[in-house]
């Protein structure tokens, strides 16, 4: 139990920081494409400041989406079978997009700029298809050591 949840922790801040990256990038994108200069110093900058404004907002949203959705591939994988890493990869990357529009619907507000376009939104799920396939990975991974231990 211990070691799931510091799987799922790591995975979440692991997550987390890539999202950042990616929101941050294409806000930067679009910033750029208006003729403005933007030089890896403010995106340097940027990235690290929105890191940390939106570390624990979307790490609240990204870990309720991902848990609820981890346990959902946990359950169909148990039940229907198949592959344990593309139940966790295709929750992965549904979770995170779904949290952001259950938000939005819930409160009105859009956590990520660059999840008001359908490309960012998709950037974003495969930001969460990483961190899927990252859990699935590390549990694997523990596991069989485990086993190898007894």
């Amino acid at each position: 139990m211990v070691k799931g949840t510091l799987i799922f922790v790591s995975v979440l801040i692991d997550t987390v920081i890539l999202i950042s990256i990616v929101a941050t990038q294409l806000v930067l994108a679009d910033v750029a494409g208006f003729g403005l200069d933007v030089d890896i110093g403010v995106r340097i900058d940027a990235t690290l400041h929105d890191l940390m404004g939106l570390a624990i907002p979307l790490g609240i949203i990204v870990g309720v989406s991902m848990a609820i959705a981890f346990a959902v591939a946990w359950f169909a994988h148990k039940k229907i079978g198949g592959n344990a890493t593309r139940w966790y990869m295709a929750a992965g990357f549904v979770s995170v997009p779904a949290g952001l529009l259950l938000l939005k619907v819930a409160m009105g507000v859009t956590l990520l700029a660059a999840a008001r376009t359908p490309l960012g939104m998709f950037l974003v799920g495969l930001c969460g298809l990483t961190g899927g396939w990252l859990f699935a990975f590390l549990t694997d991974r523990f596991s069989r050591r485990e086993v190898s231990h007894d």
